[in-house]
């Protein structure tokens, strides 16, 4: 059985959603009326594109393995989602919708591209060259991103055809990763709940996330397993007495998922 959590803009109840092998689920993203049209001038990786009008666009609702860089490694898959997003693209115009929040810390555009109508966001997940993320406030395709992430998941595509979770007792280096382990410790305060994974790893979920019963099921987790995505962050430079190196900020309840029932 797989659980899945969706949540909207605000959570309003839980959903227990079980997909027959049977009958994959098509995610059919329905972008509304794009805003503008804009041509590719370059592929940065597999999910930024520079623009002839200057624009770089971060996309949103997928992140892909990163290509290496300054003598890093690429990590495993940058090279084929960078090369296939080329691919598409090349000498197109592309559809533009950018996000409720158009802006991200580094000046990029975040949008999405749509290519003959379809996301580039869903093709890339739906074809397993990236994992689907929800990012408040870009939040409008999230739902049928993940579900285009459950048909590739099933079918072995791309990413999933070798299992990328990681262990959470494993976690020694910062960036983008999916985990799994056991809930070890619980502890809610006035602004966040905190998951100690593994006795390794911490999860910091902030309040305005958790609804009631947001919060009823988080409790249930403890001494469970269970899987995470999200952006490792090493503190170890300043780290307080008692607390975990490695932590990850959920920034969306879909990106955790309950692992056997």
């Amino acid at each position: 059985m797989l659980l899945i959590l969706k949540k909207a803009l605000h959570w309003s109840a839980f959903f227990i959603v079980l997909v027959p092998l049977s009958q994959p689920v098509i995610a059919g993203c329905a972008l509304p009326p794009v805003e503008r049209q804009a041509k590719v001038s370059s592929v940065v990786d597999g999910d930024t594109l520079r623009m002839v009008d200057g624009d770089s666009v971060r996309l949103i609702g997928v992140n892909t393995p990163e290509i290496g860089r300054k003598g890093r490694s690429d990590q495993p898959g940058a090279r084929e989602a960078y090369r296939m997003l080329e691919r598409w693209v090349q000498g197109r115009m592309l559809g533009v919708v950018e996000g409720e929040e158009p802006r991200d810390r580094y000046g990029r555009l975040l949008a999405y591209l749509s290519l003959d109508g379809e996301p580039l966001s869903e093709r890339l997940v739906r074809e397993g060259l990236g994992y689907a993320i929800a990012i408040p406030p870009n939040l409008l395709l999230s739902d049928c991103l993940f579900e285009a992430e459950q048909q590739a998941r099933r079918q072995r595509l791309g990413l999933w055809r070798d299992d990328p979770v990681r262990s959470a007792a494993s976690v020694n280096s910062a960036g983008f990763a999916l985990v799994a382990g056991g809930v070890s410790k619980l502890d809610l305060t006035r602004n966040a709940l905190y998951l100690e994974v593994d006795d390794h790893l911490v999860l910091r979920i902030d309040r305005d996330l958790i609804e009631p019963d947001a919060e009823a099921w988080l409790r249930t987790l403890l001494h469970r397993r269970i899987e995470v995505r999200g952006w490792i962050v090493d503190r170890g430079r300043n780290l307080k007495p008692g607390r975990k190196r490695w932590l990850i900020g959920v920034s969306d309840l879909r990106h955790m998922k309950l692992i056997g029932g």
